[in-house]
Order: structure tokens, then C-alpha cells, then sequence
């Protein structure tokens, strides 16, 4: 009461004055402050009548309840408000979760079932299952019905929605798969080879690529054993790259590149052994940790910083002093090495390659428009892989800075190889590394190969003073080299230093005459019919291209939609050798999403239309951009998003306990939480949902009724595909992040107890709200029954004679006006 008259509901005729008020206290006697209290709800009602809406009262209810630390965000207990936190680079405050309780609504919600954990029995490499947002159910057989469903919709998206026959996707890129229930890769390739009868069959299986986003090295044994339904992501090269080429000092030792990832490429020349994988430079996250890692270097001590501090303006200066920094010859910040680490990517054997749309281009311009520092050495080097890349793989340690990858050619298994096609010779590669700038000039031999004895080689990539040359234009080296009798090649290197080149990089092919094309068919490879993706050489005739950053604008025009431009680039990014495109998540985000993009989604089937594209643009255009794609040979994969949905717009009472990411209960600051009841946003789903969620599941019963008979492994359990998600609700999540909403909003009784309204599902609890809130006349019937109220009174002055001193009747009948301001619990 004290709050509301002293922020504009004042009103001396119904003794609601700031001095009146100013005495009142919990001592006060009840019948002083029922009616204080009462004649507050007749001023605020006035104020609801003035300002004809609610707004006004919103507002200050909201400013209230940030004055009471139980119905305060900070009740919620953030790891940020533990002294001298430090925000995570992410972006993301990983430990702020709370998990709903196991038996609210629900017997699964079975926590960290990922990787090899799927039966609960092996933690070796597990990864934690709360990552950010609503934490949807994996293990939920609903679910994992509700993800075949979306899956089967994606795969037919453009022929179901009606915009363009071929615009379907092929595949997807699974998005946090680290973090979610190991069931779905089973149930995805399940349904994957249902569908185009991948198994056994790499033709097939290599059109329909599915690769896992994840940093633990545990799920490429999980993947071997599952028959590797999707693609393993090679963590262990993107770290070695970036340790032994893309720091600014303290680098690795330059044989790690060598040894430290899923191939050990020493002496690569078998094919079907090593683990199914893909891997890269940097990505989309990549990139936002290093913004963000900007953002809090300048602005330090804001705990909240990737909170609820943030500000798109300290994005947009990191971004400035990235750009700086990257065109630097020393650099604080931007990676180095950038083309070096591109030409032993593109140059590697046993791994599809994955290129970064924000190394192409300047990542805050209107999509493709202006082109990075480092366009015309990676497009090179891509260019080259389709032209030159095959054959067996050795990467040879030719001094602590020093190394060479060679490439042997098309059907050149070794350096003992004469070669079984008919590109053999003519194909091949070497890539020189130095991560050292100060090392002196030499000249190194290089063992091309017996097929490549006295061999013209062409200077495809070389260093100088002022940066890269191509194809000799201003090199220091000769246009051309020959091996010698043996297929040794002599090359002079030296350490330079400058924005593209820390050490040494040069890249060596052999002269042709026009344009050739090594790339495997995999109709002429082996296949295991027990495995669904095998690392061969057709496997390796597939480069990826990520095609977004989360921080391009939004398109200032339709003809900036980024799918337009796709549909109009189609040529050229085949022309580049990319087969595989990995188009950005193309749901309509939360409207408040930080980057206004897919992974922060709450309707999983709304991909945009044409009246609310997302900045991407419509469903309509990106279909017809994937059917672009397809004419010109390229398969497309969605990045699917199965571990969160963010920014749904209803509540419902549900009874959590903080934990941790890993659903561990923990203390901040001395305090926790447990069963409480906390007014979380969780249902919704959007009309996407409503519409299409489980309308498929008939038809995928009839046409594959396999992937509703084969029990799951976590629970034992099958697909359950008789209920239809057209809403998401708690019972379908595990928890969620912190939402900010307190967690002190269920009323209490003075014992503790939750005040629980009769009836209804809360039978169970025969606790009853206090007469004053539970009853919607309570008031009116005092009212009648006193013929009183108190105008003008000091509320902390309790003598008798005040109390009985005669006032106006004004008491009018409320009860038709008055709102039932207290609805059901439903305990989940």
C-alpha cells in the first residue's frame, strides 16, 4: 500500500495519503488495514477508468515486485550475482537452470542421457543436458514421435507447404547434439533410411548427408557404433588449429596437426576405416564467443554483461574493432593464419571440409555484398580441392615449425604408387605450413610421389613481405618447379609475417590445361551394409558450406533476402566445389532473440511467410532457393534445432528446483531453492505447431511402421505416435533457464505451505487461500456488513475512538465488477 501511494495513487478522500500511510506495519490492526486496502482497489480501479487500460497498473506492479526480493529476478538466484563473476564468453549463463521435478506430469525426463550415457550406465564423455531456454524432452516418447514428424515436414517442406515440388531439404546439420537425448540420432537415421534406403547404399546415403554439431571426442564412438547415422564433427582438428596456427603466441607444436584428431593423417592411405567426419575453421559460434569475448573486454565489472546488460551497440564496436584487428599484421584478437589453416582443411583426407559464410564475406554487410580479407585465398583453395584433392594423404614434420601435407592424386594410394586412373598424375597436392615468422630461409624436398617423377608443379599459393600470391603473380618462388627422377620436389621457404601469413604457407599443384575434376562417385566405392556414412574417397569429394553469421542485418530490401541471393549465387557456389549447403535455421525467432535468428525459435514449422519473413526471408523464397541449389548439384541441409525452444508466450505453475546445466542442485551465495512453485513461460508453440505438429505421424505409422515398434534405448519405450504436440507444455520439458520472473509469486501460508485453491486437480491439498483472496466478494460483504470505511485517517493511529468514529457510507455493490484475480494451480 505504501508503494502504490507513493507512486500515484494518492488520494486524501479515501485517506490514502503518504503521511497517512506512512505508520502502517504488519502490527496494524486488520480491520485498519482490510480497509486501507480497500479503498487502494477503488483508487486504482479510478486510475484503470482514467487512463482507460491497465498499462499504467502493469507497469507499477511490475516496479513493486522488483522492490520485493521473492517476486524479483534476483530470488531466482544467478550465478551472476556470485561476487567477481565472470561472464562466459558464450554468451549464455550456463548454470543458471532450474529442472522441473521428475514427477511433475511426467515419469520421463531422463537428464543427460547424451552420447555414450544413452542407458544411464556410462559417464565417460556424457555432456551436461541444459543448455539454454525451455529444455525440451528428448527422452519423452511424445517427443520423439513430435521430432519424426518435424524431421518428415522438413525432408518435404517445399512439396508440403505447396511453394516448389523440389524444394525439400536432404539432410540436416544437428544442432547442440552434445546436448540432447542420444535416441534421436538412432530415430533420425531411422527414419533417414526408411525413407531413401541409406544403409549399405553410399549413392543414397551421400545425397542425404546429416552431420552432429559437438565438442566431446566420445560421440565419434558412439556414432561407430550406431553405423554412423550421421557424421561425427572432428572438435579435435578445429582446436588444433587454432592452437598450433591461430593464436597470437605460445603455439603447439606444429606435429600436433599431424596427430591431434580423429585421423591420424602420418600416413593416411586406407579407405572405409576412419570415423565418418566433418570439420572446420571456425563457425557461427566461434565467432560470437570471440564478439562477445570483445564485448566483455570492454566493458569490464558488468556481470550481467551477456545478461540482461547487453547491448547491440557494444556488439556493433567489437565488431568494428574486429575488422581493425583482423587486417593487422599483429593481432590482438581476429585468429591468424586464417589461409593456412583453410589449406590443410581443404588438403586433408578422410574429412568433409566445412567453409564459414563469415570468412567469405564481412559478416555485418548485407548478405554476400562485401567480401573478407581472406575471399580470394580460400575460394583458391576450394577451387583446388575439387580440381586436385585425392588420393592417399602424409603430412611429414620437417622441422619444429615446419610441415608438409602432401596429396598423392586420384587413385595414388602412396609415394610407391604409380597411380590406377587416369588422372593420377595429373592430380595432387602440397601444402607447406610454418607457424614460426622468424624462421630462416631454406629450400625443403617434398616427396610428391613416384607417379609424379619429373613433374611440372604450378605455384598455386605462395607468402611474401606483403602478404599472398597467386598463381606466382609477385612471388619470390618460380611460376613453376619439377620434381626430379624420384617425384621429390624442392621448395624455398622462409618465416614472414604479415595480416595473412604468420610463419609460411604455399601450396604447389601439378600443370594442366584446363579445368579437371577428381572428385569420387560413390557408385565405384565399397559399402558396409551395416553403416549408413563410410570415410572414403566419395565421402571426401563433399565440401560444406555454413551459410549465415548471426550477426548479418536484416535485408534492407526483398531482393537483400539472403534466399534470393542464394537462388541467384546457385552456379557460383557450385563452381566453388560446395556440395553440401547448410542453410541457418529458417524458424521465425522469439522476438526477442539477441541475433533474430532460428535457434531461439517458438513455433518449429513457421519458416517465415510472405507478410513476416524472418530476415532470411520467406518460406516461399527459401524453397525456392533450395530447388535453385538442386538444379545446380548442390544437397541442402536445415539446421535442426531438438535441444530448446525460446520465448513461449504462456505460463503454467510448475514445481522446480535450481541446478546446474547438469540438473544438479546448487548454491549461489549460500542460498538454493527446491519443489517450488515458479510461474514459468511454457506453453505455446505458435500456429506452426497447432497446425502441423504430429500431422504427419499417420501417415509415417503407415508408410514406415518400424519407427514406432523399436523401443528407444534410454527408456525402452517406442515413439509414441498416437498423441499430437499442437502445444508445447511442461510435461514435454525438462526444465529451463532462468526466466526472470521470481520465484516467490505462489502465495504462501504463514506456515509455509502453498495456498492452494479447493477443487479441481489440486484435490490433493486441502489447504485453502486466505478469505480475502480466495473469496471474490470478500470485500463487498465486509463493506455490507460494517457500513464503514475509514477516509482521512491516520492508518497508524489505533485508538478506540477512531476506530469507531462514523464515517460516509459509500459502499456500493462489487461484486459483478470485481475480477477473479486468483485461478487454479494446476501442480505439475
Amino acid at each position: 500500500m505504501k508503494y502504490f501511494v507513493n507512486h500515484g495513487y494518492e488520494n486524501a478522500n479515501y485517506g490514502l495519503t503518504k503521511v497517512l500511510v506512512a505508520n502502517l506495519n504488519k502490527g496494524t490492526d486488520a480491520t485498519v488495514l482490510n480497509t486501507a486496502a480497500q479503498n487502494l482497489r477503488y483508487v486504482i480501479e479510478q486510475s484503470i477508468a482514467t487512463n482507460k487500460g491497465t498499462g499504467k497498473l502493469a507497469n507499477d506492479i511490475n516496479g513493486f515486485a522488483a522492490t520485493v526480493p521473492e517476486l524479483s529476478a534476483s530470488s531466482e538466484l544467478s550465478v551472476q550475482s556470485i561476487p567477481n563473476y565472470k561472464p562466459n564468453e558464450s554468451g549464455t549463463v550456463d548454470n543458471d537452470q532450474v529442472i522441473f521435478v521428475n514427477d511433475a506430469d511426467s515419469k520421463y525426463r531422463l537428464m543427460n542421457r547424451t552420447i555414450n550415457n544413452q542407458t544411464g550406465n556410462d559417464n565417460s564423455d556424457n555432456s551436461l543436458e541444459l543448455l539454454v531456454g525451455n529444455d525440451i524432452d528428448n527422452s519423452n516418447p511424445v517427443v520423439q514421435a513430435e521430432n519424426l514428424n518435424w524431421e518428415y515436414f522438413l525432408l518435404n517442406y517445399g512439396k508440403l507447404m505447396g511453394y516448389n515440388q523440389d524444394g525439400n531439404f536432404d539432410g540436416f546439420r544437428v544442432d547442440a547434439a552434445d546436448n540432447i537425448d542420444a535416441d534421436v540420432f538412432d530415430q533420425m537415421g531411422q527414419l533417414m533410411n526408411d525413407m531413401y534406403h541409406m544403409k549399405g547404399n553410399p549413392q543414397n546415403a551421400n545425397n542425404h548427408l546429416s552431420y552432429n554439431e559437438g565438442y566431446h571426442s566420445g560421440a565419434a564412438r558412439m556414432l561407430n557404433k550406431k553405423g554412423n547415422p550421421q557424421l561425427y564433427m572432428d572438435s579435435g582438428e578445429f582446436y588444433t588449429l587454432e592452437n598450433v596456427l591461430g593464436r597470437a603466441n605460445n603455439r603447439d607444436n606444429i606435429s600436433d596437426l599431424v596427430t591431434n584428431s580423429i585421423v591420424n593423417r602420418q600416413n593416411d592411405v586406407t579407405e572405409n576405416e576412419a570415423t565418418p567426419n566433418w570439420s572446420f575453421v571456425t563457425n557461427h559460434d566461434q565467432r560470437k564467443n570471440l564478439i562477445n569475448r570483445l564485448i566483455i573486454k570492454d566493458h569490464p565489472g558488468i556481470a550481467y554483461i551477456m545478461g540482461s546488460a547487453y547491448k547491440a551497440e557494444y556488439a556493433n564496436q567489437a565488431w568494428q574493432e574486429f575488422y581493425a584487428d583482423q587486417k593487422k599484421t599483429d593481432k590482438q584478437y581476429a585468429q591468424y593464419n586464417v589461409p593456412a589453416q583453410y589449406a590443410i582443411l581443404l588438403s586433408n583426407k578422410d574429412t568433409v571440409p566445412q567453409i564459414y559464410y563469415g570468412d567469405l564475406y564481412n559478416e555485418t554487410a548485407q548478405y554476400m555484398q562485401e567480401n573478407s580479407i581472406y575471399y580470394d585465398a580460400i575460394t583458391t583453395l576450394m577451387k583446388a580441392r575439387k580440381q586436385f584433392v585425392s588420393g592417399g594423404q602424409t603430412m611429414t614434420k620437417l622441422s619444429d615449425n615446419l610441415i608438409a601435407s602432401v596429396r598423392y592424386g586420384k587413385g595414388v594410394a602412396n609415394a610407391n604408387s604409380e597411380g590406377t586412373d587416369s588422372l593420377s598424375r595429373t592430380s595432387g597436392m602440397a601444402v607447406i605450413v610454418g607457424n614460426n615468422p622468424q624462421m630462416a630461409e631454406q629450400t625443403i624436398s617434398i616427396n610428391m610421389g613416384r607417379a609424379h617423377a619429373n613433374e611440372q608443379y604450378r605455384n598455386l599459393l605462395d607468402t611474401t613481405d606483403n602478404g599472398l600470391t597467386y598463381n606466382a603473380d609477385g612471388a619470390e618462388n618460380p611460376e613453376t618447379l619439377t620434381t626430379d627422377d624420384n617425384g621429390i620436389l624442392e621448395v624455398t621457404v622462409k618465416g614472414y609475417s604479415n595480416p595473412y601469413v604468420s610463419g609460411y604457407l604455399g601450396v604447389w599443384v601439378p600443370v594442366v590445361s584446363g579445368n579437371q575434376d577428381v572428385t569420387t562417385n560413390a557408385a565405384t566405392v565399397s559399402a558396409d551394409s551395416n553403416k549408413i556414412f563410410e570415410s572414403n574417397a566419395a565421402l571426401d569429394s563433399h565440401m560444406i558450406y555454413e551459410d549465415f553469421s548471426l550477426y548479418q542485418p536484416e535485408p534492407t530490401s526483398t531482393e537483400n533476402h539472403a534466399y534470393n541471393i542464394i537462388a541467384q549465387n546457385a552456379a557460383l557456389f557450385n563452381n566453388l566445389g560446395i556440395t553440401d549447403f547448410w542453410m541457418a535455421p529458417a524458424y521465425t525467432p522469439f522476438s526477442m532473440s539477441r541475433y533474430n535468428e532460428g535457434y531461439s525459435m517458438t513455433d518449429r514449422y513457421n519458416l517465415g511467410t510472405n507478410a513476416n519473413p524472418t530476415k532470411y526471408g520467406s518460406g516461399e523464397e527459401l524453397a525456392n532457393a533450395i530447388a535453385a541449389l538442386h538444379s545446380a548439384g548442390l544437397k541442402v541441409q536445415e539446421d535442426i534445432v531438438m535441444n530448446q525452444m525460446i520465448g513461449f508466450s504462456g505460463q503454467e505453475a510448475v514445481t522446480v528446483t535450481r541446478t546446474n546445466n547438469r540438473g544438479i542442485q546448487i548454491y549461489v551465495n549460500g542460498k538454493t531453492y527446491a519443489n517450488q512453485i515458479y510461474f514459468a513461460y511454457t506453453t505455446g508453440g505458435g500456429n506452426g505447431q497447432e497446425t502441423y505438429g504430429g500431422k504427419y505421424l499417420s501417415e509415417l505409422q503407415s508408410k514406415y511402421p518400424d519407427l514406432f515398434t523399436t523401443r528407444a534405448i534410454s527408456t525402452g519405450v517406442a515413439p509414441d505416435p498416437t498423441t499430437r504436440i499442437t502445444q508445447w507444455s511442461a510435461k514435454y520439458q525438462n526444465g529451463t533457464s532462468l526466466q526472470n520472473i521470481g520465484i516467490g509469486l505462489a502465495v504462501k501460508l504463514p506456515n509455509g505451505d502453498y495456498a492452494y485453491l479447493n477443487g479441481g486437480n489440486n484435490d490433493k491439498f486441502k489447504t485453502i487461500l486466505p478469505e480475502q483472496m480466495g473469496s471474490i466478494g470478500y470485500y463487498v460483504q465486509q463493506e455490507l456488513k460494517n457500513k464503514t470505511f475509514l477516509p482521512r485517517q491516520s492508518y497508524g493511529r489505533s485508538s478506540r475512538r477512531q476506530k469507531l468514529r462514523k464515517q460516509r457510507n459509500l459502499v456500493k455493490a462489487r461484486l459483478k465488477s470485481t475480477p477473479a484475480a486468483v485461478i487454479s494451480i494446476s501442480r505439475l
